[in-house]
């Protein structure tokens, strides 16, 4: 059972640094004793924030402590950096291993090698090998966003009057519909993004299920992949859990924010297009996935009470 009435985000603005004034509030709330801080676990975008935050725990630390454990969740070998921080990673049923990036690269080549559009020469060698690897950014960008590869025919309607080599553009990101998955399935394999969002979805269930008993914050991140904001969402509904935005515009006023554009774009109103180059959107964006409005999230520091 989830204790908390409501969710706990934050926001530390821009003109502060982010992992000094995350360590300073962490340190105010939870350096209780020699093991206050060791207990709980902080989630960061990258290797390079995990990094900042332990630097900016030594500058911070004074006689010295025990820091927080750190875990990196942008990382897609999540099994691997973070197997002994996520609590829920085990489980009955174990998720298929990742194919390896390089495996993976060479059986889309011979993918584009035995497959080409009718009236289209064959690509083959160090040509297929670089077009193999747009296929396999196209693969991950597909699992971030949730999307099925199937999805993809409904580009068909739109295709019909365009140019030739459009066509035979997607006649190439057809075969992530009808060979890709067959071909994957035979290894016993997933892609390593599938199998990342799995991961989350499991650690994310087994917190809702049985919150941790220490603290956990997710500081830093930004990415708005569904994945992602799930977990952020459990985490902001722990009982001791909370989010930390970096540079989240408390200020800005209300018709600037919706001026930013719609987070799920209506179909029926085309010109109502996202901002997406606004350095606020993609925050708005994390937000609406968690469903958390901007005035629930309040700034971070060291006098901001938790519970």
């Amino acid at each position: 059972m989830m204790a908390t009435s409501h969710p706990t985000v934050f926001s530390i603005p821009v003109q502060r640094a982010f992992a000094d004034a995350l360590a300073a509030g962490l340190i105010d709330r939870f350096a209780d004793g020699a093991l206050g801080l060791a207990k709980g676990l902080i989630l960061l975008p990258s290797n390079r924030a995990r990094s900042a935050v332990q630097a900016a725990f030594v500058r911070a630390s004074g006689a010295g402590l025990l820091m927080p454990r750190l875990a990196v969740i942008g990382d897609a070998d999540l099994d691997e950096s973070v197997a002994l921080a996520l609590d829920a990673i085990d489980a009955a049923e174990p998720i298929p291993p990742a194919i390896d990036a390089l495996r993976r690269r060479l059986m889309l080549t011979s993918l584009i090698e035995r497959h080409h559009p009718a009236g289209e020469e064959a690509i083959t060698g160090a040509a297929a090998f670089q077009l193999a690897e747009g296929l396999g950014r196209v693969i991950d960008q597909l699992h971030y966003e949730e999307v099925a590869p199937a999805r993809l025919r409904d580009l068909e309607s739109v295709l019909g009057d365009l140019a030739g080599h459009w066509q035979a553009s997607w006649q190439r990101l057809r075969l992530l519909v009808d060979h890709w998955p067959a071909m994957l399935a035979a290894t016993g394999h997933i892609d390593r993004a599938d199998r990342r969002n799995r991961l989350l979805a499991r650690v994310s269930q087994g917190w809702r299920d049985a919150p941790p008993a220490h603290f956990v914050v997710a500081a830093g991140v930004t990415t708005a992949a569904p994945a992602i904001a799930r977990l952020l969402r459990t985490v902001a509904d722990l009982p001791q859990g909370m989010v930390v935005l970096p540079g989240l515009d408390l200020d800005m006023a209300d018709e600037e924010w919706d001026a930013l554009g719609p987070v799920k774009p209506d179909p029926e109103r085309p010109r109502d297009r996202p901002l997406e180059t606004h350095p606020q959107y993609h925050l708005k964006l994390l937000l609406g996935r968690m469903g958390i409005a901007r005035d629930e999230a309040v700034s971070f520091g060291p006098a901001v009470n938790l519970m």
